[in-house]
């Protein structure tokens, strides 16, 4: 762990914990936080916010320091005010100082050495897969009576950044070699500036701002992966007109793989009620239609274009068991529709004031919605010999990046392709697919695969164009129709081959060769070079 101290005071910003697996690194932790803290002088003032809180008031974190202060508005204007002041105080940042903050940030040290800006593999060095998260707006429309749960309400009257300061934001962001970004901070994409915030409980989408803001994005040199947040189902399905153009314009210029996260929390109108949430089955219905019926086309990289995501919540107030068979029969309907969700996040409500969680039906749940729900939709969405483009490959044999994969340069030499084992990877973007071929792939390479099976939350796969005179036997094992056994023969023959100076000359001569008709896939997946 680093040493602290010699510091002069400690600003610690990290995001919560969600639901999910983390492959590549992982929110700061508790115990880790208490830890560094031991190295920490005792008269260093530290600043933290809304994580520290979190830990706090619900998990009993308890750091013993007279110089701790815990931010409830925002961070970076606390700071500011402690540097100029030497006083602890809660403030609100201004506009121009959320820009100009922000602009510093993207040339600042937390970009420019982030381990994850660039990628070295085999002595070249490439684009890493570093995700800027730019924040668009703060707080949601929602501010007078918004979901009991959030947070965001609390803060107010949104405060939207302009289309201009946004774009000049990321333009300095990719001057500092970033590629990668992710539209963030925003409740609602589809209330981007939109008409009647203060007015309206539905205020109407504004499609010219989003647009601007989007184009505007697309024509910077250098921007590859755009992906964006959140988007509330009701605004949708009472807007179809407006939010169409909305959609319109997201498919146009998102990447390929964009998921937009719908809110639900609950099917039950009771709990709805209870709680204030912000749309109801039938509204969800009409927005999860809507995206369907616009984002399915596959992309450049072989995903869906835009896809909606659905968040349910457990423990919120009404809940009962016929709560959770509402969920299910939501699900089954939507499902029995044909309608594709490209996740289903299902977290317990965190804050007080809330009820107990059933855990029984809480993980029976789970556990139906996994089994009966993601497994089909998997294989829907990413059908067996369906091409997927640019994986990036993070993880040997687990499918967590432990530290051996980053100090161990043999897990980055192009000598360990194919031999035995698992490769664990994934496309950059918001929310993506994981990968794993087996056999070994170079970490931090990157491939083009074809989908040979799935799991409940995860696809295998075998890289695409591998050549029939160069694969090793793990290679040609990894595509189905082919065993040991055929693997074996093939390697076998091919040696026989190469003694006489030849080689095989199309997959026709090289199935031929052992008496074997090839199965679909691998000639999906084999050519000979």
């Amino acid at each position: 762990r680093p040493d602290l101290s010699s510091c002069d005071g400690i600003v610690l910003l990290a995001g919560a914990i969600v639901p999910g697996k983390y492959l590549r690194g992982t929110p700061i932790s508790l115990r880790e936080t208490d830890n560094l803290l031991r190295t920490v002088p005792r008269h260093a003032p530290l600043i933290a916010g809304g994580w520290a809180i979190r830990g706090w008031r619900q998990q009993g974190w308890t750091p013993l320091r007279s110089n701790l202060f815990l931010c409830v508005q925002d961070t970076d204007a606390t700071l500011n005010h402690f540097l100029e002041s030497g006083e602890f105080k809660h403030q609100r940042r201004t506009t121009e100082q959320w820009n100009d903050w922000a602009n510093h940030g993207a040339l600042s040290k937390a970009v420019r050495q982030h381990p994850d800006l660039v990628s070295e593999q085999d002595g070249n060095s490439t684009p890493g897969p570093l995700t800027y998260e730019v924040e668009v707006y703060q707080g949601c429309v929602r501010y007078k009576q918004g979901c009991k749960f959030c947070i965001e309400p609390k803060k107010g009257v949104p405060i939207f950044r302009t289309p201009e300061q946004v774009i000049e934001e990321v333009k300095i962001a990719i001057e500092s070699g970033v590629t990668n970004v992710r539209l963030g901070g925003m409740t609602d994409v589809y209330t981007y500036m939109a008409e009647g915030v203060v007015e309206l409980e539905y205020p109407q989408p504004n499609p010219e701002p989003i647009a601007k803001l989007l184009h505007g994005l697309r024509d910077l040199d250098g921007l590859e992966i755009l992906h964006t947040d959140n988007a509330n189902p009701s605004i949708i399905a009472e807007n179809l007109e407006l939010a169409g153009e909305i959609t319109h314009t997201l498919v146009e210029t998102l990447s390929d793989g964009s998921v937009l996260s719908f809110g639900l929390e609950s099917a039950d109108p009771t709990v709805h009620e209870a709680n204030w949430l912000n749309c109801d089955t039938n509204q969800l219905k009409i927005a999860v239609r809507h995206i369907n019926e616009h984002g399915r086309k596959r992309g450049a990289r072989g995903l869906p274009q835009l896809l909606p995501g659905l968040n349910f919540i457990a423990g919120l107030n009404g809940e009962t068991s016929k709560t959770y068979q509402m969920n299910q029969q939501l699900l089954q309907e939507m499902k029995n529709e044909g309608l594709w969700l490209r996740r289903i996040n299902i977290r317990q409500v965190e804050g007080e004031g809330f009820q107990e969680i059933p855990e029984v039906e809480f993980r029976q749940f789970k556990k139906w919605v996994r089994d009966e729900i993601d497994g089909p939709l998997l294989e829907e969405m990413f059908p067996l010999g369906q091409r997927l483009n640019a994986i990036r490959w993070e993880s040997h044999d687990d499918r967590i990046r432990l530290p051996h994969n980053i100090t161990d340069e043999s897990h980055r030499s192009e000598s360990c392709r194919g031999n035995s084992g698992v490769t664990f990877g994934r496309q950059v973007g918001a929310y993506p697919i994981l990968v794993g071929v087996p056999y070994h792939i170079p970490l931090e390479s990157i491939s083009d695969v074809i989908i040979t099976g799935h799991g409940k939350r995860s696809i295998s796969a075998v890289e695409a164009k591998l050549n029939l005179n160069t694969a090793s036997q793990k290679q040609f094992q990894a595509i189905p129709g082919i065993g040991e056994k055929t693997a074996w023969n093939l390697i076998s023959e091919r040696v026989k081959r190469n003694h006489r100076g030849t080689s095989f000359s199309s997959l026709e001569d090289a199935f031929e060769s052992i008496d074997l008709v090839p199965s679909e896939l691998a000639l999906k997946i084999l050519e000979v070079q």
